[in-house]
């Protein structure tokens, strides 16, 4: 019943709102630069995104997050979700009736509770179409396939490149536009800047001290690791705060495959402080064996899985102990999940309070 109510509405050729405009730019003129909307009247605009332009009327009420990202920069912007995908769901009821312990990191902010649409890659077009959301928000690594058959179900915006140096900006922007609140997104942007402003006088000392930082990302060192580009997310946020961000080596960055040996880690040396950010996938197996509480929240699961598992990895790895940061006991365990998943300024404030954690209070267990 469900599929022949999504055929039905793709057949007849539903646009929810004021409908899609699916060619670039229609005039033939060039775009302004700077700008991302053209003017249609009071009440639509349209919006460039990176798959194409999309008109939107009036302020979106019904909108669908299809992206952890999507969904940071959402909240961030005040607005709740309808429905939601997760990169990892482990909730397997029909609605996150307490996104609290139900959603990763974001979800003591959220206030409504959202229709659970599954895997971020698979998103259920049947529950979607039948939602009839006002606005669909989704990144395009994941969801161009499926980007014709949302964008019948209701306006769509897709972007890419999300870990990229300062994108979350231009995607914020572009949704507070859809939106109808242009003003907002000049806020939380003045927001970020302003906390790390503060961050990085109360770290003065910590980066005068130990500049040299490395991020990794692992799911187990016999895998290989990759090396956190200073000109991305991470790097940029880390840069601001005072940080010197050791680079790939050139051979990575021109590899189709980033992932470096376990042997090239010494390669890596000149790092006074390492970040090992775990990214272990496989959530549902191995839970039971976690000192965790049967109420954790899937944070807290998350947190414990990824982290625990890499840092026995590294412990345990004679190379990674060779190394003069983990000798001198500065190497610190993140998930790749919170610090590269989420990319908005939502993610950012997080990452911020776990490097008080670090280096300000250096908690570790």
């Amino acid at each position: 019943m469900t599929s022949w109510l999504v055929l039905s509405l793709l057949t007849a050729g539903l646009v929810v709102g004021c409908g899609l405009v699916d060619n670039h730019n229609k005039s033939g003129d060039a775009p302004i630069e700077g700008t991302t909307t053209q003017s249609l009247g009071s009440d639509c605009r349209v919006i460039e995104h990176d798959l194409g332009e999309t008109e939107v009327c009036g302020e979106p009420q019904k909108v669908v997050t299809l992206s952890l990202h999507m969904l940071d920069l959402l909240l961030s912007l005040d607005n709740q979700p309808v429905a939601s995908t997760m990169t990892l769901n482990l909730h397997r009821g029909d609605v996150f009736d307490n996104p609290a312990q139900q959603i990763p990191y974001l979800g003591d902010r959220i206030t409504t509770q959202p229709v659970n649409l599954g895997s971020d890659h698979t998103p259920s077009l049947e529950t979607l179409a039948a939602l009839k959301p006002d606005l669909i928000i989704g990144e395009a690594g994941r969801n161009a396939d499926d980007y014709d058959l949302l964008s019948q179900i209701a306006p769509t915006l897709l972007w890419r490149d999300r870990t990229n140096k300062g994108k979350w900006r231009e995607s914020l922007r572009d949704l507070a536009t859809a939106l109808g609140k242009s003003e907002k997104a000049d806020a939380v942007i003045q927001q970020y800047e302003t906390r790390i402003a503060d961050v990085k006088t109360d770290f003065a000392d910590v980066v005068t001290m130990h500049p040299n930082l490395l991020l990794l990302g692992a799911n187990s060192l016999g895998e290989g690791f990759l090396v956190v580009n200073p000109d991305s997310y991470l790097g940029e946020l880390l840069s601001e705060i005072g940080f010197q961000l050791i680079p790939p080596p050139p051979a990575a960055l021109d590899s189709a495959n980033p992932l470096m040996s376990i042997e090239a880690l010494p390669t890596l040396n000149d790092a006074d402080t390492i970040i090992v950010l775990g990214w272990n996938a496989n959530v549902g197996e191995g839970l039971e064996d976690l000192d965790l509480s049967a109420d954790a929240s899937v944070t807290q699961r998350v947190e414990a899985h990824q982290v625990q598992a890499i840092q026995q990895n590294w412990q345990a790895n004679n190379i990674a102990q060779s190394l003069t940061a983990s000798q001198e006991n500065r190497v610190y365990f993140a998930t790749f999940y919170k610090w590269n998943g989420l990319n908005g300024p939502i993610s950012a404030e997080l990452i911020l309070e776990q490097l008080r954690q670090f280096f300000l209070t250096d908690n570790r267990s």
